[in-house]
Order: structure tokens, then C-alpha cells, then sequence
């Protein structure tokens, strides 16, 4: 693991490569630990990553890999009670405008890492404005949720939702913002990589565990 602090890393636009990870048992995070990754996307929004067993991961972690939580929502309760448990940091769901990224700094008051995802029509619409809040640390784009709202759900090569992303792109170079997305693989994540995302998060656990079974049982029985 580098020795340069995760934050500092993301500010100085390392690329980050990170995974997706639902299941919330800690011996799945370490063993993805030990395949190298930069960080780990726990996911207390689709995954079952709550307080605890956020809590119990992080220990068995020991500091491992640096780990940013998703939350369930923007609720200051649900923010509060996540960014004790000592992650990296938050990344904040469904940040459809500045106001709500300026919710999100108040609650975890330097306590952790905020990362705003950028997943609707109207985050589009004020994503100049969110990429300037004092506080946030990166924009991090949802592809699934974002075609969804520009009603071409999981077309992820209609112009419509390759401007809306170059759009964001833009507004996050102009700022300077770190800006990241989450895809399911490698060759889905390259043009990102390519186009200066840096907080990537390819893939997730229980895919990563699939693909890897169906692969050796097609060399088994080839």
C-alpha cells in the first residue's frame, strides 16, 4: 500500500483503482485487499453495509486499504452515524444540487472524505455549482442511475448519455475536482481512465467471485 495518505493521492489525481463491494462480511474486503487494489467502495445503499458492519470490516482491515462508505442516503442522521464509524470517507448518493453537497460537508465537518455522486438530470443541471463547494472532495459519476433519469436506461453508448458524462468531465476539469465512475469492467472503465477519471471503482464482489468460478470451470471442462 502507498505510503502517501488516500486523500492526498485523490487530490493529486493518482489513479485510484478500487471495487465495489456488497457483501458485507470482512473476509470478503480482505481478500480483495490482498489483490492489490488502491481502495474499496463499501456500499451501504444496494450492499448491506451498515454502521456495523462497516465497523467490523474496517477492524479486520487494519488499515489495509483506505475504504469510502456509500450511504443509504442524505439523511444528516444516516451521514452522522457513517462517518463515525471511521472510514476514508462518504460517498454521498443522488447529490442533485450544491445545496445538498453543502448538507453533506456540514454533517462530517472534515471528519472524512465527502465524494458527491452525480447520477440525475437535475445534478446535470447544477453540476457547474456542486463542483465548486468547499469540501467536496470529488464527483463521482453513477451510470445506472443517470441513464435511468435521462430515460435511456443502461444505454451506456447513446450520445445523450456520453455528453451528460463529457459534461460532467468538463465541469470537474474546470474546477479541478478529482472525478470518478463506477463500471463492471475493465474494457467498460478504459475510456474513462482514458478521458482523466481517476477514483475508479471497477466491478463488484459478487461478480468478480462469479466470473472467476466460470472461468476455471470452462478450463476444467475444455
Amino acid at each position: 500500500m502507498s505510503q502517501t495518505p488516500f486523500p492526498d493521492r485523490l487530490r493529486a489525481g493518482e489513479r485510484l483503482l478500487g471495487t465495489l463491494v456488497q457483501i458485507p462480511r470482512p473476509e470478503v474486503a480482505t481478500t480483495l485487499a490482498r489483490a492489490g487494489f488502491d481502495w474499496l467502495f463499501l456500499d451501504g445503499e444496494h450492499g448491506g453495509f451498515g454502521p456495523a458492519e462497516t465497523s467490523r470490516t474496517l477492524a479486520a482491515l487494519k488499515g489495509a486499504v483506505p475504504c469510502l462508505l456509500r450511504v443509504p442516503s442524505l439523511d444528516p442522521e444516516v451521514l452522522a452515524e457513517a462517518v463515525a464509524v471511521g472510514a476514508e470517507g462518504l460517498i454521498v448518493p443522488h447529490v442533485d444540487s450544491a445545496t445538498q453537497a453543502e448538507a453533506a460537508v456540514r454533517v462530517v465537518r472534515g471528519r472524512g472524505l465527502v465524494v458527491v455522486q452525480a447520477e440525475s438530470r437535475e445534478a446535470l443541471e447544477d453540476i457547474g455549482a456542486i463542483v465548486r463547494v468547499p469540501g467536496v472532495a470529488a464527483v463521482f459519476v453513477g451510470p445506472y442511475d443517470l441513464s435511468a433519469s435521462l430515460g435511456i436506461s443502461e444505454q451506456f453508448d447513446h450520445p445523450v448519455f456520453l455528453e451528460a458524462v463529457e459534461r460532467i468531465a468538463r465541469a470537474c476539469r474546470e474546477a479541478a475536482m478529482p472525478l470518478g465512475i463506477f463500471r463492471m469492467t475493465a474494457a467498460e472503465m478504459r475510456p474513462h481512465a482514458a478521458a482523466g477519471f481517476t477514483l475508479l471503482a471497477t466491478g463488484l464482489d459478487s461478480t468478480l467471485l462469479e466470473t472467476g468460478a466460470l472461468a476455471m470451470l470452462e478450463e476444467l471442462r475444455g
